[in-house]
């Protein structure tokens, strides 16, 4: 029985592997190009990013990294961390070889989501651990509980980003139909929650990823969270992702192969 639960943790790794290096490797790039950009910014190069140039430090990190063009990418490939189920293995014609072995399909649908949630994880650490260590290389200080802060809001709205994608992969057959439509629905989300009578409610997962319009500054414009994590946010998001991969558990036992 240990041999074949090590082997489910092997296969769910081999098949988010390349998709993992992928994120991994985009996330390190960008974490890269925001910390060595900031000096050629002041120097009085353009920035192709409005509102970066001449900006201070913790400012230039926030507005590129955290509420931004960094946030937005991070959002988008993590639907295609979610991507699992068994429908996909029927297109990539394997799931002969899964469905004979000797576990339930709701053990192999529970250890590709914890694969998956490790693995998210790590990428949410990613800029927590390279921007305060990259911006000693150019004489500059970011906070690690600054970075760490944005690295559990990433977290909890990108398991809900990951449970929504893994449910549509459930469900839709076809190698692009679920990232498709779990982007089309992350956009629906966005455009629905701000609305002028739904603002209030704090229902976008972007805004909440980026502490928008909860975050303050210091005179000097330093960036400054003098607000705790939302916490009561975090566990309605952090309820909602864990039933919807609990639907994509009940779904897959049902599902006729």
């Amino acid at each position: 029985m240990e041999k074949h639960a090590l082997m489910l943790w092997y296969k769910a790794w081999q098949e988010s592997r390349t998709r993992f290096g992928i994120i991994s490797f985009v996330l390190v790039a960008l974490c890269v190009f925001v910390v060595l950009s900031h000096p050629q910014l002041q120097s009085g190069l353009t920035s192709p990013f409005r509102g970066l140039r001449g900006s201070t430090y913790g400012e230039h990190i926030y507005q590129f990294m955290y509420a931004g063009t960094a946030k937005g990418v991070f959002a988008t490939l993590v639907i295609f961390l979610g991507l699992g189920g068994l429908l996909r293995e029927r297109t990539h014609r394997s799931i002969i070889f899964t469905l004979a072995l000797p576990v339930s399909r709701l053990r192999l649908v529970v250890t590709q989501i914890v694969v998956g949630i490790l693995e998210l994880a790590v990428l949410c650490l990613l800029p927590a651990l390279l921007i305060p260590s990259l911006s000693l290389l150019i004489h500059q200080y970011y906070p690690l509980t600054e970075a760490l802060h944005f690295s559990i809001l990433w977290f909890g709205c990108g398991l809900v980003i990951f449970a929504a994608a893994f449910l549509l992969s459930v469900v839709l057959p076809g190698e692009y139909t679920a990232p498709v439509a779990c982007y089309i629905a992350l956009m629906l989300e966005v455009l629905i929650s701000t609305w002028p009578s739904l603002r209030q409610y704090r229902l976008n997962l972007m805004w909440t990823m980026g502490e928008f319009q909860t975050m303050h500054w210091d005179a000097q414009h330093s960036f400054l969270l003098s607000n705790p994590l939302p916490w009561a946010r975090l566990l309605e998001i952090v309820l909602i992702a864990g039933s919807l991969l609990v639907s994509a558990a009940v779904v897959t036992q049902k599902q006729d192969f």
